[in-house]
């Protein structure tokens, strides 16, 4: 049988991360279903009890390496993992990982890994030292491959891959509808959907979604559903964005957590989805769902780039105005992105998996 260990930011009820898990688990057993999975994780027994795995605590190092020592190899990934701008410890946290699997000569894959920011010379150089002895590395976006190239990386040892929910199936437009009505949502009618997070600035932005929705309920007639990602924080934020509007009637806000696929169906009942966190994004090309991004940090750039999707604007400048005019601009267009994009992007996130069942059989 044939080992992983799966480090990433998982268990800490974050709907893109754990999107990433499912996809990496479930794709992990479809091209090898006797696979041993072990996944370190924040709250093991959540992640255990969702995922059918064997789970470890992220602090529990004797844990890890008794699991390290047993495992043909160190999935590092996916997501934005090796970075400093949320945290330094978050960085050395992770490198610290990668670093033990090096000691005892085991295989290390840096998994569609979004690189960056990394800043500091010091927090560079460590970067270098530690992920050169990865035996694979591929990322999720071509900012993060000029990344390593700048801390020194050939360019050819790395390889361009897809983010890992790309490999989810699409959602289920049924029950999507049914989700929707659970919530008071009138599914005959059009829906606009926020995904919001936490971030510098929060006063000023409040107040222009707040202002950007009631434009669009007017300007469409249509319904607003706020879609957290990560309870219980997206969801305080979003109550603070309604409360803020002037016409709270037929304004939404989704009051718990969903698992993956419901997700998925959730936003592929949307018209519309405005969003700043990365995997709602997701979520709505998948689905061939018109969005826009609010980019809060370079990787919702660099992988909406990747998508053909469109960024309004950066979050300390955004205004209720822009998004008016370029919700506008997707209705006249369509707002679907390019499906031939989305179908090699899926392809490559199924390529990523089988590159990994490589690397543990050689």
């Amino acid at each position: 049988m044939n080992k992983v260990l799966i480090s990433g930011y998982y268990g800490f009820s974050n709907a893109g991360d754990e999107a990433m898990l499912t996809a990496i688990v479930n794709s992990l057993r479809e091209q090898d279903p006797d696979i041993g999975i072990t996944v370190i994780s924040g709250h093991p027994e959540v992640t255990a009890a969702i995922h059918h795995t064997a789970s470890i605590h992220r602090f529990d190092f004797p844990a890890i390496l008794s699991a390290m020592r047993k495992s043909d190899l160190l999935l590092s990934g996916g997501g934005s993992l090796l970075q400093n701008v949320t945290s330094h410890f978050s960085l050395f946290y992770y490198l610290t990982i990668i670093g033990l699997a090096a000691l005892l000569g085991k295989k290390i894959m840096l998994f569609a890994q979004g690189i960056g920011p990394i800043r500091g010379g010091f927090s560079r150089f460590l970067t270098r030292q530690v992920c050169r002895h990865a035996d694979l590395i591929t990322v999720r976006d071509d900012g993060s491959l000029e990344d390593l190239c700048a801390m020194g990386f050939p360019k050819e040892s790395i390889k361009v891959t897809s983010d890992a929910v790309f490999s989810l199936p699409d959602g289920n437009r049924e029950e999507g509808r049914r989700l929707l009505e659970q919530i008071g949502v009138d599914s005959t009618r059009p829906v606009i959907g926020f995904a919001l997070r936490h971030w510098k600035g929060e006063s000023r932005f409040v107040r222009e979604f707040a202002a950007a929705a009631d434009a669009l309920k007017k300007e469409f007639h249509c319904q607003v559903l706020f879609v957290p990602l990560q309870f219980p924080a997206d969801q305080t934020l979003s109550e603070s964005v309604k409360a803020t509007m002037a016409d709270r009637d037929g304004v939404f806000v989704l009051d718990h957590k969903l698992p993956t696929q419901s997700y998925q169906d959730l936003i592929s009942r949307l018209d519309l989805l405005i969003g700043m966190r990365l995997h709602a994004l997701v979520f709505a090309a998948l689905n061939d769902v018109p969005f826009m991004a609010v980019s809060y940090d370079p990787k919702v750039d660099r992988f909406v780039s990747g998508m053909l999707g469109t960024v309004v604007n950066t979050i300390d400048q955004v205004t209720a105005e822009e998004i008016l005019s370029t919700a506008h601009h997707l209705r006249s267009c369509d707002g679907c992105q390019e499906k031939a994009q989305i179908r090699a992007l899926r392809e490559e996130a199924r390529k990523n998996i089988g590159r990994a069942i490589a690397l543990m059989k050689q």
